[in-house]
């Protein structure tokens, strides 16, 4: 769990859209990732001041009190964990609801999520209680792994979960999802809507991807329905007899090519193909739309 220079960027960005840090949680204490080149590169981008932080003990992580502290304004850092080992100031097993009567519930501008939810198994409490800690008009982050990642923890997440549940009907606005990919820390690739572009937003490719949200609370959150797949929600799903289907289920050419025994070879070359043209770095358009991170975050530029 930490802050790697993908999430500081995240970070960075929501500054600039006016996100506010005055009272921060992290979900797990957030180490800090960034090595010293990548992280000094970072302040000349955003023209921040040297960071100021406490030696670590030998074979300690840096954590992020700092960094929230310094270079986004917060004046409370805290932090969520199962276990005291990594000193967290609040102590939660996020598997299990928030109590009524312990401190934290409402409190916080800024909800991190950095590499936390998909090592608990009770997502939907878990995610249920970094609602319950943001305060309405606060925001909550997450960086969670997306694509090439099995084994890290018990889930790899889709965007269409988060497209689900950040919508304005369950009290919330999505400012944006976005995929990074650990090769290339010079860019995002901003996710377009399932919903908005009416059909399923896939990926596969050949390196490791995680997914970065952020989404402002707007009101607090009541019982909500289990999301539904925007495929599935859609009148074509609802109504079946709205969508014209070949009968057979097979078109013409497919009929044709069955016939001759060459389909399933086809198919079997096509996919290949596919597969090898989609194991670089770029992702599809026009479901991803490549962002260059340092263009955004440049400060100098913007003023």
């Amino acid at each position: 769990m930490g802050i790697d220079l993908h999430n500081l960027g995240l970070l960075a960005h929501a500054q600039d859209r006016g996100v506010a840090f005055e009272r921060t949680v992290g979900i797990g204490r957030q180490a800090l990732f960034v090595d010293p080149p990548e992280l000094a590169r970072h302040r000349a981008l955003r023209g921040l001041p040297p960071l100021r932080e406490p030696a670590p003990p030998a074979g300690s992580p840096r954590y992020f009190e700092p960094l929230m502290q310094q270079w986004f304004g917060a004046r409370t850092v805290d932090s969520v964990d199962a276990s005291a080992y990594e000193q967290a100031t609040l102590l939660h097993d996020m598997n299990l609801p928030w109590p009524e009567g312990q401190p934290g519930l409402g409190r916080y501008d800024a909800v991190l999520d950095f590499g936390c939810l998909e090592h608990v198994f009770d997502f939907p409490v878990a995610w249920r209680n970094c609602v319950a800690l943001c305060k309405v008009g606060g925001h909550l982050f997450h960086s969670l792994p997306a694509n090439n990642l099995s084994g890290h923890g018990f889930y790899q997440f889709s965007p269409e979960l988060f497209f689900n549940l950040y919508q304005a009907k369950n009290g919330f606005e999505l400012l944006g999802i976005w995929f990074a990919l650990k090769a290339d820390p010079g860019h995002w690739w901003k996710v377009a809507d399932p919903a908005a572009v009416r059909h399923r937003v896939t990926l596969r490719n050949a390196h490791e991807v995680y997914m970065l949200v952020v989404a402002k609370k707007l009101a607090e959150v009541g019982p909500l329905p289990p999301p539904q797949q925007s495929d599935y929600a859609q009148s074509e799903w609802l109504n079946p007899g709205t969508r014209a289907v070949e009968a057979g289920g097979r078109s013409g050419a497919a009929r044709a090519l069955a016939a001759l025994g060459v389909l399933d070879a086809a198919r079997l070359a096509r996919e290949r193909l596919r597969a090898l043209r989609e194991s670089g770095l770029g992702l599809p358009a026009p479901d991803y739309e490549r962002v260059d991170v340092a263009a955004l975050l440049r400060r100098a530029a913007r003023a």
